[in-house]
This record gives structure tokens, C-alpha cells and sequence, in this order.
């Protein structure tokens, strides 16, 4: 119930620009304001391997970022994706797919070719609950917005011992 309440108040402040007003294409600056463009195509989902429920302060985790929906891609462009985390620290650990652009880990132009991707998160060091907002679209390679479909998550990570 926590995480739906999170996921809808995160989609609405996407909504009204109140995460992020970068805006982004295949050349991958941050952006949490996909579905303003994508998506209206119905829902990608999003499928992360590697979150922890709780986090041991200052660790780093190795986290799978992964998005799917029926859209199937006809050129070089297949998807992307923004994370963003209210403590800690987002860490590239793939530097041809994934950059780190003011605080938000996104795809690199390489890595919109990509559906699938590994990144990391260094815990805080202090013991605070954790946002972790992914948005993540499935392109379908036109170069254009059209056909394309966006999903969006919000995980909330508690602090262990």
C-alpha cells in the first residue's frame, strides 16, 4: 500500500514538474519527465534484482535495472531510464551504458540501445528511510515519441543495523 501511494505521488509530481525539468532524448540527460512525451501507449514495467529491503549504512549495492513491455524496437534506440535516490549516492558501475548527470544515473547514448542495465547505490551513512524513484521507457526505434511506452517505480529502502 506504502509503495502505490509513493508510485502515485511520484508519477504526479512528474506530472507537474516538481522532480526534475531536464529534459531528454536518446542522448540521455536526466529526465523524470518521460511520460510527458512517451507512454501513451500503455505501461512498461520496470524489474529490479538486487534492491535491498533494508541497507547496511555506507555499502554499496549492485542493483538490475530491467524494462519491458510488447513494444519491440526497429532501430537503434530501445529504451532508457532515470534513478534518482533521496540519500545515498548513485554509482556508475557500467560507464559505456550508464552516466551519472546531476545527481540522476541515466543511460548513456550507447546504452538507449539497451533494455537492461546495472548500476549502483552506495547507501548513506546515516540511518534515514530511502526514496528510490526509476523511470524507465521501451522505445520502438522511430526516433520519435510515438509507440512508446513508459513505467515508473518508487522503493522505499529502511536502514539496518
Amino acid at each position: 500500500m506504502k509503495k502505490k501511494l509513493f508510485l502515485v505521488s511520484l508519477v504526479g509530481l512528474m506530472l507537474i514538474g516538481g522532480i526534475s525539468t531536464v529534459q531528454s532524448h536518446n542522448n540521455s540527460a536526466p529526465n523524470f519527465e518521460c511520460i510527458s512525451c512517451h507512454g501513451e501507449e500503455g505501461s512498461a514495467a520496470i524489474k529490479v534484482e538486487g534492491m535491498p529491503k533494508s541497507y547496511v549504512p555506507g555499502k554499496t549495492y549492485k542493483i538490475t535495472l530491467a524494462v519491458s513491455s510488447p513494444v519491440v524496437s526497429a532501430g537503434d534506440n530501445a529504451g532508457g531510464f532515470a534513478v534518482e535516490a533521496s540519500a545515498g549516492e548513485m554509482i556508475v558501475v557500467d560507464k559505456k551504458n550508464t552516466q551519472l548527470s546531476g545527481g540522476i544515473l541515466t543511460h548513456t547514448q550507447e546504452g538507449s540501445a539497451l533494455r537492461k542495465w546495472v548500476i549502483g547505490w552506495k547507501a548513506p551513512a546515516q540511518k534515514t528511510p530511502v526514496d528510490i524513484s526509476v523511470m524507465a521507457v521501451t522505445a520502438n526505434g522511430d526516433f520519435s515519441p510515438a509507440g512508446d511506452m513508459v513505467g515508473a517505480e518508487g522503493y522505499t529502502v529502511k536502514s539496518g543495523k
